[in-house]
């Protein structure tokens, strides 16, 4: 098991999945730190872009480039220049900054792609964090008329216990789905999860 992939199980399954189903030409990941989601990202990907604030660059990983700066400056030039580009972002991973104007910050961002021939998919770690959820949740999805579907409990998170982390919530995936077809109508939300995230909230650290 790579001890470096800061996922629970289920996650580490759901993005696997993902990543096989949709063959990325281009991935984005947006939060190095260890570089456990990355090494699957890079295997099956054909080429990856992966930010972090700090440098978390390492060898062994030949069609990864490494953008090391804050992903409010750093992000916008590379999906423009994607987008310039007869090459397609097919995957996202949102994984950097935990604070709800972060988490908004890069979504906003990463609806500035524009699809060309295939879906992208957006997986947002940590959906289940009541700051990140709620910057999931005020992001400007709407902006982009790309953005076809969100769901917030892809995979849910965890109420954890152990005493690092002892009442505090974080983990699960939201996925967000972005097709070359234009929206008609709102984008479709989903939270399957929420009731029971709620109740995780009752016996949380954050009431």
């Amino acid at each position: 098991m790579n001890k470096d992939w800061h996922m629970q199980l289920s996650e580490r399954v759901a993005l696997m999945y993902v990543l096989s189903r949709f063959q990325p030409d281009i991935s984005i990941e947006i939060g190095t730190f260890l570089g456990g989601s990355l090494r699957p990202i890079s295997a099956a990907s054909r080429q990856v872009y992966s930010f972090d604030i700090d440098d978390r660059s390492f060898p062994g990983l030949p069609n990864v480039e490494f953008v090391t700066g804050n992903s409010s400056v750093t992000l916008l030039p590379v999906i423009d220049r994607i987008n310039a580009s007869d090459r397609e972002i097919n995957f996202i991973l949102i994984d950097g900054d935990h604070s709800e104007d972060g988490v908004k910050a890069d979504i906003a961002t990463c609806l500035r792609y524009i699809p060309k021939t295939r879906p992208t998919i957006i997986l947002l770690h940590d959906s289940c964090n009541p700051d990140v959820r709620k910057g999931i949740i005020d992001a400007p999805w709407s902006d982009s008329p790309y953005l076809h579907e969100l769901d917030l409990d892809f995979v849910p998170g965890v109420l954890f216990d152990r005493p690092d982390l002892k009442g505090q919530i974080w983990g699960g995936f939201a996925a967000a789905l972005m097709t070359p077809e234009r929206r008609t109508g709102n984008v479709s939300l989903q939270a399957p999860f929420e009731p029971s995230r709620l109740a995780m909230l009752e016996k949380s650290i954050y009431i």
